[in-house]
């Protein structure tokens, strides 16, 4: 299971040891030091190792982007077989939330376990092309 981590507290312009930057970052040291054999670059070979604000930024920021997983209308991320995948049928329903937006609830397709998508109000007509979506209102 990959854990997460901080960027907003690395400063640039800022060299950091591996027990800093790991302070900083919210994580372990042997993550830091994993992170450096995945290829985040340190200022030198020398002890201690001495890493650029930036350079941890680039690496992290850029392992950040390459973990997203945007998902096209009418597909949900199904907890169960960890990827994006189309509802049951392409069918779904919508239990609004609040005045702008509500969640969806739909069957995954492949192992038929529960679904939700939060999603905004008006982007309603858009799921409706691709989904049937039937409205319930809770009481």
């Amino acid at each position: 299971m990959s854990g997460r981590f901080k960027t907003r507290a690395i400063k640039a312009n800022k060299t950091y040891e591996v027990g800093e930057l790991a302070d900083t970052a919210c994580v372990s040291i042997p993550t830091v030091r994993n992170w450096l054999k995945a290829g985040m670059q340190k200022v030198d070979d020398q002890r201690p190792t001495v890493i650029m604000g930036f350079q941890a930024l680039e690496f992290l920021n850029h392992r950040k982007a390459n973990a997203k997983r945007p998902m096209v209308i009418g597909q949900f991320y199904c907890m169960r077989c960890k990827d994006r995948r189309a509802s049951l049928g392409a069918m779904a329903d919508y239990e609004p939330t609040s005045a702008t937006g509500g969640r969806l609830k739909a069957f995954c397709a492949v192992c038929e376990c529960p679904c939700n998508l939060n999603v905004r109000a008006c982007d309603l007509p858009e799921i409706c092309k691709v989904l049937d979506v039937e409205i319930r209102v809770s009481r």
